[in-house]
């Protein structure tokens, strides 16, 4: 929805200021720093299931009030409250299927899994792209788009109401009572439960070195991850396409996530994930700045769809990397407050992109982005434990 209100309000009738658009695309990421951080101590605490329902709910009734929004500023308060659900979930579920999923299939099954959340931003541009000039009910497309958030998020939330807690997160409830995990009787091949080896895990308490180092991989990968695809409709924009045009470029290139996720989803668990993320890494910086560069439609869609593709394989394996590294204790927390840092880097993406968007050009964003990718991939390989693919956690 980023992605999308980026271009509507970029383009007439409905251009705003550089200032309220970066506050409005700003806003989601704010309120998720606040929302990952608890929710992730309560997905520690209560469960990971009770919990995903609480933000499937939260996010329904914000998406309604999204829909409702009589101008930019309410609706970039609402986008904060939905902020506190949307930087939650996904960390959350990926330490649910983490806990479940069984170890030789755990990379493919959660790039499946993307693959079919993937199909969501597809079908919602696309969506948004044929209603907007028929606006049904005299509802404009963003705002049916938001309906739909709001219908499926409450769907979301009976499905899991039916789902089971996990049995890491009971085990780790009676470890942290008596001291002493059971025996799952499950793998025999266990990993070190401290990947990161001594050298390097060293600090007491939660904040141990292995999510320090969490904590800043993820620092550095909104300014790209989120940085194109809520960017890349105003970078059309700019770039003189029109609203119509931007929003067909912009779902075109939203195919690529579901199919890169899952051609990922064949290779990810016989690959170490640090080599899947450092190549993934470098491809996005490249392909982002050919997307700067390009000018033609097909290279528009064709670079976009691209660097789209390697986002949906960078990211999934990024939360389980970080999943893996880390004990079922601690699990909730250190994903959800991973991802909360990912939201406090996110919230200044907007702040910062689109004034240098808007003041030194398409270039300067893209060569920005692909900076930080090239400092992530540094420290990764230098720092960064190979990863546990296709082998049992803790």
């Amino acid at each position: 929805m980023g992605n999308i209100l980026s271009a509507i309000f970029s383009a007439p009738p409905h251009t705003v200021a550089a200032h309220e658009l970066s506050r409005l695309l700003s806003a989601v990421y704010l309120g998720a720093i606040a929302g990952a951080f608890i929710a992730g101590w309560a997905g520690d605490r209560f469960g990971r299931r009770p919990t995903i329902v609480v933000l499937m709910i939260w996010i329904a009734f914000t998406s309604v009030l999204a829909a409702a929004s009589p101008n930019i500023a309410f609706l970039t308060v609402v986008r904060a409250l939905s902020g506190l659900a949307l930087g939650a979930y996904p960390p959350l579920m990926a330490a649910y299927l983490t806990d479940i999923l069984p170890p030789a299939r755990r990379g493919a099954m959660m790039m499946i899994t993307v693959a079919l959340g993937a199909t969501g931003p597809l079908v919602l541009t696309f969506m948004v792209r044929s209603l907007t000039p028929v606006a049904p009910l005299g509802l404009e497309g963003w705002r049916w788009a938001f309906v739909l958030c709001g219908v499926l998020a409450i769907l979301g939330a009976a499905m899991f109401v039916r789902l089971p807690e996990t049995g890491a997160w009971l085990a780790s409830r009676v470890q942290d009572k008596d001291g002493v995990r059971p025996n799952g009787g499950g793998d025999a091949a266990k990993v070190d439960s401290n990947p990161l080896g001594p050298a390097q895990a060293g600090g007491a308490g939660f904040l141990d070195s292995r999510i320090r180092f969490l904590l800043f991989l993820y620092f550095l990968t909104p300014w790209s991850t989120i940085g194109f695809p809520l960017l890349s409709g105003a970078v059309l924009i700019k770039k003189g396409v029109s609203l119509s045009e931007s929003l067909l470029y912009v779902g075109v290139s939203s195919i690529g996530p579901v199919v890169g996720a899952m051609l990922a989803g064949l290779v990810v668990d016989h690959v170490e994930r640090r080599t899947v993320l450092a190549c993934t890494g470098l491809a996005m910086g490249l392909l982002g700045v050919l997307f700067g560069l390009a000018q033609e439609a097909t290279w528009l869609m064709a670079t976009g769809f691209l660097v789209n593709l390697s986002i949906a394989i960078f990211l999934p394996v990024l939360v389980v990397y970080a999943a893996e590294t880390v004990p079922a204790a601690k699990r909730a927390r250190a994903t959800a407050w991973s991802w909360g840092v990912r939201g406090f880097g996110a919230t200044l993406v907007p702040l910062f992109m689109v004034p240098l968007l808007h003041s030194y050009g398409v270039m300067a964003l893209f060569t920005v982005m692909a900076a930080t990718l090239v400092v992530f991939v540094a420290f990764l390989l230098r720092y960064g434990p190979a990863g546990a693919a296709g082998r049992a956690v803790d």
